[in-house]
């Protein structure tokens, strides 16, 4: 089974040549594998309806097929074959029968697959000059604090200890 594409019409679409025939025994409501999610086999379509060429709709036949949101999808006659789980072929995506996809690499590695890059063209952040400047809160003035420390103890000295709202005061 292979998969080829076709690039003369738009939108381009995959299809699957040399096929053997067990892939081509359709049964209602079996489990099928469009070539276009061959990379995918664990996505879920389930044949609806096949169309035999010159159908209304369908003038060069195809398939009727339900995803798994619900949604009908229309394909070719050589687009959908039986998917090989269906067949008890559950291995048929193994390692070992798939094709080896070259990868492509650059040499040096950066992040997330990207081309690793010169340390001439990084970011160079300027060095730290102090500024002589204090940071934080500035301590009280003495006056000031002492003032406070006085109305801190007057109100200390009329509370009850009780939390909540204070109870209107008559003076």
């Amino acid at each position: 089974m292979k998969i080829n594409e076709n690039n003369e019409v738009f939108p381009p679409y995959k299809y699957f040549t040399d096929v053997e025939e067990k892939f081509l025994n359709f049964k209602p409501e079996c489990r099928v594998l469009p070539a276009r999610h061959f990379d995918d086999p664990y996505v879920h379509f389930t044949l609806r309806k096949r169309h035999e060429p010159g159908s209304p709709g369908f003038p060069q036949g195809g398939f009727e097929v339900v995803g798994l949101d619900g949604g009908i999808y229309n394909f070719y006659l050589n687009e959908v074959v039986v998917h090989p789980f269906y067949l008890g072929m559950k291995n048929y995506f193994s390692k070992s029968q798939n094709i080896v996809k070259e990868k492509v690499s650059t040499g040096d590695k950066g992040k997330r697959g990207r081309p690793k890059k010169d340390p001439s063209e990084l970011k160079t952040l300027p060095a730290y000059k102090p500024t002589g400047g204090k940071r934080g809160r500035r301590a009280l003035d003495p006056e000031v604090k002492a003032t406070r420390e006085v109305e801190r103890l007057e109100r200390q000295k009329r509370s009850t200890g009780k939390k909540g709202r204070p109870k209107k005061q008559v003076s």
